[in-house]
Formats: C-alpha cells, structure tokens, sequence
C-alpha cells in the first residue's frame, strides 16, 4: 500500500544471532533467513509485505464514509433523516510509525513517549442532539441482541428479510442499519474473507518475531544500553511502563529523558533494523502458507473501494 523507500543504507550485521542462514528457534523449529539486515531507526514510513493486502488509512477513511452513506439511505428508508459523522481526519504520520516504540530522535527530545498532536486532526463538533429511541432502534436493532443474532452476511440478512420490528411500515434490520450498511460493504457473501484475517496474521508475525533468538538477542543488548544510562527496562516496546510513566508523564522531563536514551539504544544496537527485518521474514511466510486466501482478500478489498468510489463521488 505504501511503497516508501528505506532511507538507510543495507548492511549484514556482525551480531551473533543475526546470521543470513537462519537458526533453530524456541522448540526447535527453523527459524526463517533474513539475508541482509537493513540499518534503520526511523519507522514514520515503514512498510511490511502484509501491508499491501490491507486498505491504507486514506481508503479507510473512504470506507467510513461509504458506509456512512448507506447508513443514511437505510435510515431514509425507515423515514429518518440521518446526518453521518465526518471520519477522522488520516493522520499525517504512518500507521507503523510506533510500530516499535519511539525510534525519531527530534520526536523523543520534543516529546518524549507522548503521541504527536496531529495538526491536521479535524476540530471536534458541538455534542449531537440525543437520538430518540425511534432513531436508536433504526441504528443499531434491539438493544438486547447478542452477537450470534446479528446476520454474518448480506445474503443471510436478505433472506431473513429483516427482524420483526417495523418503523413506519418498514422491516428494521436486523442490528439496524449500522448493520445493514457493514454487510453491505464488508460481508456480501459468505466467500467474504474476515476483514480481521490479514490483521491476525500480522499478530501471528509479530509473536513469532518476539521468540525469535535473533529479536530475543538484540532486545537483550538493548537492555544492556539502558542499563548503562541508569534504566532497567527489558522490553522496547513496553518500556513506558517497565519506567512506571504515568500518561501526564510519558511526555514531560522524565518521560523525554528517558526517551532520548531509549532512541540512542535502539540506533547503537539497531534494534529496529533486526526487529524489522525478523518481523518482514515471518510475514513473507505466512503470505507464502496463505497466499490463495490472500489473493481472495486483495480481490474483495479492491472491490469494496469500487463500491465505496461509487457511493462517494
């Protein structure tokens, strides 16, 4: 999705561990090769090969108001006016920008392990008039519904032919039209991949990147950084709580002192370097396992940024 180029130069590390031939990993199984381990810090723009088979944060927000649309047809249809939220505006840094903690220096001195304001964020609105329990009823279907009630699909909702309230002589959907306007976009058939499919594989990456021995070693060496500038902290992306920081102090003198030397450590060790390169190598397996669920994903996610191009122009 974003095809931004590394600005660092590739190197082959000289850390035991980091070989380009690979290891046996925690219960014996191989661990994947990584050949050349690229030297990097900064993470604003960083991609991962799973990326390319998710929407960016442009299309997701393209997404939310495609079904804000149909959120606002089916309310007309039950003989309500609906005034959609505007989505958040895209935030202007990467969405792998923390991916692995606080890794820009100019970041860390003027923030420390605070968030960044977006300066493009757009302004809250004024509180909305409260829906009556008419609109809540068309919204969002009976309050009592458990998950198993809700349709899994359009087709399934289409058969149903709605629950058994009506408004104004229509059939409310069943879950509303919140509802009625996800399976409309997310879940058409019953082929649709679970839109959280490519998600839990990046999860599945990540956790086997953490028992890596090569992520396992360079964690440790970070550690040892710390250690000498007065922390004891044991992992890079906990280190805000390992430090006890509460949320007013993550970006005060404290929190920003301690940041300062958290990005120090992470570049003398190239932490983010390995932990990219262990993570990419994992991820371009399970793309390899699951490469025809993928190729189906990929379809159905182009098709729903049609659909929602269609709604919103």
């Amino acid at each position: 999705m974003r095809h931004h180029h590394l600005a660092a130069a590739v190197v082959v590390l000289a850390l035991a561990g980091c070989s380009a031939t690979g290891s046996d990993g925690a219960g014996g199984s191989a661990e994947p090769s990584l050949g050349a381990v690229p030297t990097m810090l900064r993470t604003t723009d960083v991609s991962f090969p799973l990326d390319a088979y998710e929407t960016t944060l442009a299309q997701q927000r393209t997404l939310g108001r495609a079904q804000n649309v149909l959120i606002g047809r089916c309310m007309t249809r039950l003989g309500f006016a609906y005034q959609a939220p505007e989505p958040p505006a895209v935030p202007t840094t990467g969405v792998n920008a923390r991916v692995y903690g606080v890794a820009d220096p100019e970041t860390a001195s003027r923030y420390g392990y605070a968030n960044p304001p977006e300066p493009n964020a757009a302004a809250q609105a004024g509180a909305a008039k409260p829906p009556t329990p008419a609109e809540e009823l068309a919204l969002g279907g009976r309050k009592d519904l458990k998950p198993g009630d809700l349709p899994a699909t359009l087709e399934e909702a289409e058969k149903a032919g709605g629950s058994d309230g009506t408004l104004n002589g229509q059939k409310v959907p069943v879950g509303g039209c919140s509802r009625e306007s996800f399976l409309k976009l997310y879940a058409r058939k019953a082929n649709e991949v679970d839109i959280l499919f490519v998600f839990n594989l990046k999860g599945e990456a990540e956790s086997k990147a953490r028992e890596d021995s090569r992520v396992r070693a360079v964690d440790k060496s970070w550690s040892a950084c710390m250690a000498k500038a007065g922390y004891t902290v044991h992992n890079p992306m906990r280190a805000p709580h390992e430090l006890s920081l509460g949320d007013s102090e993550l970006g005060g003198p404290r929190g920003i002192t301690a940041a300062k030397a958290d990005v120090r450590c992470k570049q003398r060790t190239n932490l983010v370097g390995v932990h990219y390169a262990v993570t990419t190598a994992y991820q371009r397996q399970l793309i390899e396992q699951h490469a025809e669920t993928l190729s189906l994903a990929k379809e159905q996610v182009d098709g729903r940024l049609r659909l929602a191009a269609a709604l919103t122009h």
